[in-house]
């Protein structure tokens, strides 16, 4: 019985010494890298050769969680460690680029049946919803088309050429709300439908959609390529300031983005293009903006949501706390189920009326999941901590 005890309150007693000690931001970086390398696909499965695994549940139980091969996590996840990659530090950039090249062959996959520059968020010629119960015999019949999302996330990982970019800019612009394509958004409130604003989705077919973060993301991708030149931009970006002027973000999350749909997800993107690219319409709203994250953060249970909200912190200048030793092991080791990054609403085409109640019908909507995107969420916010620190002490 003594043997026993001791063991414990050895357990415990090195369990607070760990926690009471600061740690390195450096040697977690290192973790984290390994982490992520040694977490991508190396062999043809259920997922691709260089993809992020992924997995989606039920937003209710029973969740049914299962493997879920899209290019998301991996195209979203690729962007986001190459623009690290000057930040972690020089022994890691070798590891970094090994990463990239095996992320970038698996876009293809899913890349539109032509070779044009468009990607889908599941694989050419796979299944929706692979595992699921009823939508993955459905996909002839609600076939999804290439996304805006996908496609600039991918394009920009690949660091691409000027003709592909060019392609998908006058693909946005048709098929812009009120553009030459002659579709027109039903499903935003009234007052909003008048922006010949970018849509969701790249195929003729598919009805035109705002989403505020997919939106951001367009936006980044147009000012990243120097392409910031016509009305369609104009009006983006005067829609994203519109909906952040009525704090839209925090009133109606889902409505104004279906697919993301928390107010500090909308605001990690909405930073990230501020940060980067310096919006002057939406600089106009910083101050509203950090005292939203901050409240936001007050409230934040979840790791994973607290490590992004300290992130959209720092790129406006803010000094947040450090993630706990905690939080940083739990993200390293434990899936994030009760925080999702992105999720399928597929009330995001009907009328604002229909629109409302569905987007909260849980039962018919999903939680897409990446541990290895989770950790590269941290490594962002560690990555940043450590530039902003050293900027400093250069000072």
């Amino acid at each position: 019985m003594k043997i026993v005890c001791g063991f414990f309150l050895f357990v415990f007693l090195h369990q607070s010494k760990i926690y009471a000690q600061p740690y390195s931001i450096d040697s977690v970086i290192t973790l984290l890298v390994t982490d992520i390398e040694k977490d991508q696909i190396k062999e043809r499965g259920e997922f691709f050769p260089g993809m992020f695994y992924s997995f989606r549940g039920a937003s209710v139980p029973p969740h049914n969680y299962q493997p879920d091969n899209n290019v998301f996590f991996t195209a979203i996840g690729s962007f986001t460690l190459r623009n690290l990659k000057p930040f972690v530090g020089i022994q890691h950039e070798k590891a970094i680029d090994s990463i990239l090249h095996r992320s970038s062959r698996a876009f293809p996959s899913f890349q539109q049946k032509d070779g044009l520059p468009l990607y889908n968020f599941w694989p050419r010629g796979g299944k929706i919803m692979p595992h699921s119960f009823i939508a993955q015999h459905m996909t002839q019949k609600f076939n999804i088309s290439e996304d805006a999302d996908d496609t600039v996330m991918i394009l920009m990982s690949l660091q691409n050429n000027d003709s592909a970019n060019l392609y998908v800019k006058k693909r946005l612009m048709e098929l812009s709300n009120g553009g030459s394509a002659r579709k027109n958004i039903k499903s935003t409130f009234k007052r909003l439908r008048n922006y010949n604003a970018y849509t969701t989705y790249l195929g003729y077919k598919m009805q035109t959609d705002f989403d505020f973060a997919v939106q951001c993301n367009i936006m980044y991708f147009m000012y990243e390529k120097k392409m910031v030149n016509s009305k369609e931009d104009t009006a983006t970006i005067n829609l994203l300031t519109e909906m952040v002027k009525e704090r839209l973000y925090m009133t109606r999350p889902k409505f104004i983005s279906p697919y993301y749909g928390y107010p500090s997800l909308l605001l990690y993107h909405l930073t990230r293009l501020m940060s980067t690219h310096h919006p002057a319409a939406l600089e106009l709203h910083k101050t509203t903006i950090i005292n939203d994250l901050h409240a936001l953060y007050a409230k934040a249970k979840y790791p994973l949501e607290k490590t992004i909200l300290q992130t959209s912190l720092m790129r406006l200048g803010e000094s947040p706390e450090l993630p706990t030793e905690r939080e940083i092991q739990e993200i390293r080791h434990i899936d994030q189920h009760k925080f999702s990054f992105f999720q399928a609403r597929p009330a995001y085409w009907c009328r604002p009326l229909m629109k409302s109640i569905f987007l909260h019908v849980e039962w018919v909507n999903y939680h897409f999941f990446s541990p290895t995107h989770d950790k590269i969420l941290l490594l962002e916010n560690l990555a940043m901590r450590k530039n902003i620190n050293q900027s400093v002490s250069y000072h």
